[in-house]
């Protein structure tokens, strides 16, 4: 696994060497342009004094120097040559100049009354040489002067700006390597103690990070940190319910069986008790069986292992005749549909979309008195279809509303068994949110509870 603050600190120190380097490199290469155009500048100007000098016929200006070459280099460093129309010197301000080497195109060039520039090798150096034409009033022969000069001081003090860059860009990685070691320390710190102290967070408990909360950098980490924590508390709290309110809804129907077992067999009984027996223990069964299949459905569409089988759907006809089952079910309420008169087709699954229906139905019989009004509703718009079950029952106080589609959540603090699971509502709205739809509660204009499920309508809707 990569360290952050060794990969801060390379990435960083690479950066800084890259940019040093190329700052010495350019700071090299203009030196050496500006130390260049210096000599021919330098070499211009004496040009144009000797140029005058052989106008007036005077002896040469630029004095010669020791015969030695290496003396001469270092303390005069100007060749004057001057030479006649076919490139024989006439003239020079020192013996050796008469060896310095004829660049032929620019001493033509010269000859035809042009400035021409000339580097060529001697002597194991790189010689400049300006070429210009010598006045007309000079002496006979007098045709071209050449200046030139050794361009070893150039080389020498570019070499010196290299070595000084070079070392500059060394001491400079250097210290940039130590800096970023400390930066990418000081800065991988505040991640370190927020890591600890959240390593000593226990699951299911309600605790805060409060490392560099107040820091503006490390503010927003901490922030959702603390948030993915509370989650995570009550995810957990939820899922310790879940399982508490499943094993007392599974102990609820075990307990009576046993009962009812335990009594059959405490004596001999008509063939008719035996059958009551078991048909009460049928229903203990059925009611172990809802459960069962109703936590897997949940667990299911919860996990998203429940694939969507999206089809256009005629949802009217699918309400109608989930209202005419209810009433064929329980003839002691009142059912009814109250939506539009033709199909009005929906992308959806009409199977879970059945079951959600069916629960929230189901959620009417079992929690409101007989003689109850149950109202389903349908308004499709091209967008979403929404779909109203409102009863004429007691209702539901105003603060449980908002935790109707908890799991196994029942508003009755004794918890008195209705025949309830306590999951309908949960399962109803876990097929919404599968669908990309929600669900919702409210009073209902009719007195009791409506509840509203809002899904999409899908493209293609006729």
């Amino acid at each position: 696994m990569r360290s952050l603050r060794r990969t801060v600190s390379v990435r960083f120190s690479l950066t800084i060497f890259g940019a040093l380097l190329v700052i010495a490199l350019w700071a090299y290469l203009g030196t050496r342009r500006v130390l260049q155009e210096s000599l021919d500048q330098n070499l211009a100007a004496a040009a144009q004094l000797e140029h005058a000098v052989l106008a007036a016929r005077l002896p040469i200006a630029i004095q010669p120097g020791p015969d030695d070459w290496d003396s001469f280099v270092h303390r005069v460093n100007r060749f004057v040559v001057i030479r006649n129309v076919d490139g024989r010197v006439v003239e020079t301000n020192t013996a050796i100049a008469a060896a310095i080497p004829l660049d032929r195109t620019a001493f033509r060039r010269a000859v035809r009354g042009d400035t021409a520039w000339a580097s060529q090798e001697w002597l194991n150096e790189t010689v400049r040489s300006i070429y210009v034409p010598a006045p007309a009033s000079s002496r006979e022969g007098h045709d071209v002067l050449q200046i030139a000069a050794s361009m070893q001081p150039l080389r020498t003090a570019t070499r010196e700006v290299l070595f000084l860059m070079l070392g500059t860009v060394f001491l400079g990685a250097v210290a940039t390597a130590i800096g970023a070691g400390w930066l990418a320390q000081t800065s991988v710190a505040p991640v370190l103690e927020i890591t600890a102290q959240a390593r000593t967070v226990t699951p299911g408990v309600d605790r805060r990070i409060t490392a560099h909360a107040d820091t503006e950098e490390f503010a927003g980490l901490v922030a959702v940190l603390n948030d993915a924590f509370q989650r995570l508390a009550r995810a957990f709290e939820a899922q310790r319910r879940m399982i508490a309110d499943a094993a007392h809804d599974l102990r609820t129907p075990l307990t009576a069986m046993q009962g009812e077992l335990e009594v059959a067999l405490r004596g001999t009984r008509s063939p008719e008790a035996y059958r009551d027996v078991l048909q009460s223990v049928l229903e203990e069964v059925e009611q172990l069986t809802a459960i069962s299949e109703s936590l897997t459905l949940l667990a299911r569409l919860e996990a998203g292992e429940l694939a969507i089988d999206r089809m256009q759907q005629d949802v009217v006809e699918l309400l109608r005749e989930t209202t005419d089952r209810a009433q064929g079910r329980d003839a002691t309420r009142s059912f009814s549909f109250h939506g539009p008169a033709r199909a009005a087709t929906a992308s959806v699954d009409a199977h879970l979309l059945g079951i959600a229906v069916a629960q929230l139905i189901d959620n009417c019989i079992k929690h409101t008195p007989a003689g109850t009004k149950v109202r389903l509703g349908l308004d499709i718009t091209a967008q979403e279809v929404v779909i109203t079950v409102d009863d004429s029952g007691p209702g539901m106080p105003d603060d449980t509303l908002p935790h109707l589609f908890e799991h196994f959540y029942r508003s009755d603090a004794a918890r008195t068994r209705t025949g309830s699971v306590g999951l309908g509502l949960t399962i109803a709205a876990a097929i919404a949110r599968a669908h990309g739809g929600e669900i919702a509660a409210a009073r209902s204009p009719m007195g009791g509870l409506r509840i509203a499920l809002r899904l999409p309508r899908g493209s293609e809707t006729t």
